[in-house]
């Protein structure tokens, strides 16, 4: 199998996006029925012309979505979903279903949605350049005009996208000026910035703010690159925009942090970071405006994301794990049957039968591009084919290489789950689908108990007495949960849970009732972990907007 073909099994990395990828996942699901639902009408439209009405439906529930794909900045479905409902349109107009050119090309786009639906999750970007020649195609039948390439390039259009993030990106030790210098001069309007509310700003302030926005200014003169120039733009005249927002606090902080290159530049904040630029006015934010415009993918790197929109998709790649793995047992089976004894083929027989299956299924997984677990499978079918007196060892060998093809297919299964938590595997040599189920297991149990001292809470407050016999037990909950989550690497929830824990164990020495506010500052924290927990059992990402909200009700219990 070539590389090129190979490389539709591997999640292309090639750029980052402001989108706001919780949202499309909580609406996938409805997607997904939607586009099924057109694709069943269509089909009965193309058999039955009086099925026409059913075109309207689809008509009017594609338009909903189209205005939703607006609303979450997906540029790309957007356009697209307009397209479909256009040429449904056309079809339900003209009542004509030989019109099998059109009907086709329908049909061609509402699967390059779906699919495209399932590449932005994938791969966690957006790359609306991709849908124009279905677009286009559609397009053609009636008055719209084709899009040209540069459409989705300009800002405004959808979602931020930087292409080759890396590339867009230099670090300020290369650039010899003073680091220390540069980093003081931001960091002393920075805190401004931040702390900022309302009212008048101080001289001494503004000062501030100047030497934050020359120490960018003096940056950018030395960098072309993108990023330099966004925090140049982003920042000049800033008090303009005092008081800042949550999003663009966060954003600033990014920029802080990137004065030591202390934080990975494959991060949406720096597509947060290119928006707020764009954003503001003046020269500067006109340069950045034409700068992000032709910041884009090459022709080779759209063609590898193109190899995977159109690539194997989830219900392909899950068919594959599910026949594999069912291959895998049968091998185990039989395996099992030998070492015991409790098959009536004669041992040369069941070992040439073994081996045979091991070197098929070895072929199939060098097929899919998973070098290392067919040559593994490869190795150990010949070995078996010459077992006369297999060892312990010898048997342990061939498991090793059975689940290193377990591992490898449930690894490409996952790759193509939307919004699945991709936890780092540290030992080759452990099975992921006990890995998995462990981590099933880890997170119902934290559930539950998450859901026990919530119901403890209640239990608290509706005791007019406020008895702590109904609490005294959830610091040391919170603690078995903190330290599920760690393993689950939610170090910050993890963190947050530990220091609940303290914070209430010592806060039960003191004998008073605990009010309201600070049970409600509590519960914030449970229900931000266990949130986070429901997403990652149902690989759904969610937003960190819910972690910041339990941070600052951390910071306001252990303030009190």
């Amino acid at each position: 199998m070539s590389q090129s073909e190979q490389v539709t099994l591997t999640t292309p990395t090639l750029s980052i996006t402001n989108f706001d990828l919780p949202s499309l996942h909580l609406l996938h699901d409805e997607i997904i029925v939607t586009l099924k639902d057109t694709e069943t009408h269509l089909s009965e439209f193309n058999d039955d012309k009086e099925q026409a009405p059913l075109l309207l439906d689809s008509i009017g529930v594609l338009t909903q979505l189209s205005r939703i794909f607006e609303l979450i900045s997906l540029g790309g479905g957007q356009v697209l979903s307009s397209a479909i409902v256009h040429g449904l349109q056309q079809l339900y107009n003209s009542g004509d279903n030989n019109n099998t050119a059109l009907i086709m090309d329908l049909s061609e786009a509402i699967m390059t949605l779906d699919r495209y639906i399932e590449f932005v999750l994938l791969t966690e970007t957006v790359e609306p350049t991709l849908l124009l020649p279905i677009i286009n195609k559609l397009n053609r039948y009636g008055s719209q005009t084709n899009i040209a390439e540069d459409y989705f390039a300009d800002f405004g259009t959808g979602s931020v996208i930087i292409a080759n993030p890396e590339q867009n990106f230099q670090p300020l030790s290369e650039l010899n000026l003073d680091t220390k210098l540069m980093t003081n001069a931001f960091r002393s309007g920075f805190s401004v910035a931040l702390t900022h509310k309302n009212g008048a700003i101080s001289a001494e302030d503004k000062q501030k703010l100047v030497a934050m926005s020359a120490a960018c200014e003096l940056i950018a003169a030395h960098s072309s690159r993108l990023f330099w120039q966004a925090a140049s733009a982003a920042v000049t005249d800033i008090e303009a925009i005092l008081p800042l927002s949550l999003s663009q606090k966060h954003t600033l902080v990014y920029l802080e942090q990137q004065f030591h290159n202390y934080l990975p530049i494959m991060d949406a904040k720096f597509a947060e970071l290119v928006s707020l630029a764009c954003q503001r006015d003046g020269q500067q934010a006109h340069s950045i405006r034409a700068q992000y415009a032709v910041n884009r993918l090459d022709g080779p790197q759209r063609e590898q994301l193109k190899r995977f929109l159109f690539g194997p998709n989830r219900q392909v790649t899950d068919t594959l794990n599910d026949l594999i793995q069912a291959q895998i047992y049968t091998i185990k089976e039989k395996v099992d049957s030998y070492a015991r004894g409790g098959s009536l083929n004669p041992l040369a027989l069941q070992t040439s039968q073994i081996a045979d299956e091991l070197v098929e299924l070895s072929s199939t997984l060098r097929l899919l591009g998973l070098s290392t677990a067919a040559t593994a499978l490869h190795t150990a079918g010949e070995a078996v084919a010459k077992w006369q007196t297999p060892t312990p060892n010898d048997f342990d060998h061939l498991l090793l290489a059975l689940m290193s093809a377990e591992n490898a297919t449930i690894a490409m299964a996952k790759m193509h789950t939307p919004g699945i938590v991709k936890l780092p595997l540290n030992n080759k040599d452990i099975s992921l689908h006990q890995l998995d189920t462990a981590y099933d297991t880890l997170i119902q149990e934290s559930r539950t108990t998450i859901a026990s001292a919530e119901q403890a809470l209640n239990d608290y407050l509706a005791d007019a007495n406020r008895d702590v016999l109904n609490i005294q037990n959830i610091p040391e909950m919170m603690r078995q949960v903190s330290g599920a989550v760690r393993f689950l690497q939610m170090t910050i929830s993890a963190s947050m849970l530990s220091q609940l824990a303290n914070y209430l164990e010592q806060r039960l020495t003191v004998d008073y009732p605990i009010d309201e506010q600070i049970l409600a500052h509590m519960a914030d924290i449970m229900m931000s972990v266990d949130y986070r927990l429901n997403g990652f059992e149902h690989n759904r990402p969610v937003s960190k907007r819910t972690l910041d909200l339990a941070q600052q009700s951390l910071s306001q219990l252990l303030a009190a």
